[in-house]
């Protein structure tokens, strides 16, 4: 007899979590994105706040990967 294997789903409370700090991360993402420009635009040396930015993106892809892991 095949034994087939099933993901088990995470808990509905782990998921809930992760989906607030998705949201949480993503407006972080834009609102620093938006002040990137805004800072560049003015002639600010913005290289530190791309190079935290680029380290919350890599945040927010984790995140969701851990969703779709979840799903």
């Amino acid at each position: 007899m095949a034994r087939t294997t099933k993901k088990k789903a995470a808990p509905v409370a782990e998921v809930s979590v992760l989906q607030e700090r998705r949201a949480a991360l993503r407006g972080r993402l834009d609102d620093g994105y938006r002040r990137i420009e805004e800072a560049e635009l003015a002639g600010a040396d913005v290289a530190e706040w791309e190079a935290f930015w680029f380290k919350l993106l890599h945040e927010y892809e984790d995140v969701c990967r851990e969703l779709d892991q979840a799903a």
